[in-house]
């Protein structure tokens, strides 16, 4: 089929109408804004929120170990434990001794009885007692049967209270021996997973020597080696942006803990922070945290993200130039709260750029307002 050129003047000023309403999609404009100055980004590592080293109380074999590294405890379990034979035997001749105690104690409270009612020396109202001791005086016999029967008396005392100690004392071992088999036993206080494991069965261990790292579930926490520098500035309660290399954006962490001294040899100060709950960050994490900067930099600034083009390589933005878009490359810096991101080169503030650019618009594209579309279209 042939056009004729009559034809084709006919169909143009239609055409020339209806071009508009489907080249354009009147887009938004949005003003290139100063971002607020960043400052430095230090590496940190995620801890857990509480941390517990068990230590050996009592030297002996490990008998049982939980598992290994990363197993779940629950709290009040045991997670490892030492053999206690020997001190099951020694509980054994404790409980001996106590039961030979008692016997004493019975035995030393009978025979004070025996002596404090058996009293030999006779009725001193008696004159004829009387007599008789006189008579043992004469011949050489001078011993007061009163003094020897309280002599005997405090004697047989002393044997039963020496009895009653020795059964305190029995008890005490007892208890003793039962603390250490309770030492034998390492516990967890809290829910959590086991982060190190030193010991396994059949190692023989020594008082003092670490057994097991256990770390408590929940959020984790930010540990970051601040300089003296940038410590001044920092308070509790402060968000700091945080970020990790699996999460697509950056979180914030609340400082809940700054040391009071600085470290001599790296004079940086230890500073926590708190991230939320489900952050997606687990203890061991590598993280960075963001710093606040000092001022505003004219140099800096910050678009919405969804002003970038979409299904590019390199990050670019359509900027209003005397009502036509032109192409600009930018160099991105740090993710910025607010959906938006940081620009360090590429754009200067005040500029006006596409925010959310309709498919198919590109360079060179005249931008018309609302009112100039819909008369080209009526």
């Amino acid at each position: 089929m042939k056009f004729s050129p009559t034809f084709a003047l006919r169909i143009l000023p239609w055409f020339l109408a209806l071009t508009p309403c489907t080249a354009w999609a009147t887009p938004t404009l949005v003003p290139v804004e100063l971002a607020p100055s960043i400052g430095p980004v230090l590496g940190a590592r995620a801890i857990p929120a509480q941390v517990v080293v068990l230590r050996a109380q009592v030297p002996g074999r490990v008998q049982y170990v939980i598992g290994q590294v990363g197993t779940a405890v629950g709290m009040g379990q045991i997670v490892v434990g030492l053999d206690t034979n020997s001190l099951l035997a020694q509980r054994a001749q404790a409980e001996a001794n106590y039961a030979a105690a008692q016997v004493a104690v019975s035995n030393g409270n009978s025979q004070y009885q025996v002596q404090l009612y058996n009293y030999s020396g006779g009725n001193p109202w008696n004159p004829f007692a009387w007599m008789g001791q006189g008579l043992a005086a004469m011949m050489g016999n001078s011993q007061n049967p009163w003094a020897t029967y309280l002599a005997n008396l405090d004697n047989r005392r002393a044997a039963a209270m020496q009895s009653q100690a020795r059964l305190q004392a029995a008890a005490w071992r007892i208890r003793e021996i039962d603390a250490e088999i309770r030492d034998a036993y390492g516990v967890s206080p809290f829910y959590g997973l086991v982060l190190q494991k030193d010991v396994n069965p059949g190692d023989v261990v020594q008082p003092g020597q670490a057994l097991m790292v256990l770390g408590a579930a929940g959020p984790a926490q930010v540990l970051v080696q601040v300089p003296t520098s940038l410590s001044n500035a920092l308070t509790l309660g402060e968000s700091l942006s945080v970020r990790a290399p699996q999460l697509s954006q950056p979180i914030a962490g609340r400082i809940i803990q700054i040391a009071p001294e600085a470290n001599a040899q790296t004079h940086t100060i230890s500073v926590k922070l708190a991230l939320p709950a489900n952050a997606g960050v687990r203890a061991g994490d590598y993280v960075t945290v963001q710093f606040p900067g000092k001022s505003m930099n004219p140099r800096e600034v910050s678009i919405p993200r969804t002003a970038l083009l979409p299904g590019r390589s390199l990050p670019a933005v359509l900027v209003d130039v005397d009502g036509v878009t032109q192409l600009r490359v930018l160099r991105l810096g740090e993710p910025l709260p607010n959906g938006r991101v940081q620009v360090l080169a590429g754009l200067r503030a005040g500029e006006m750029i596409v925010n959310d650019p309709p498919a198919g618009i590109g360079s060179g594209y005249r931008l018309q307002s609302s009112s100039a579309v819909e008369g080209a279209s009526s």
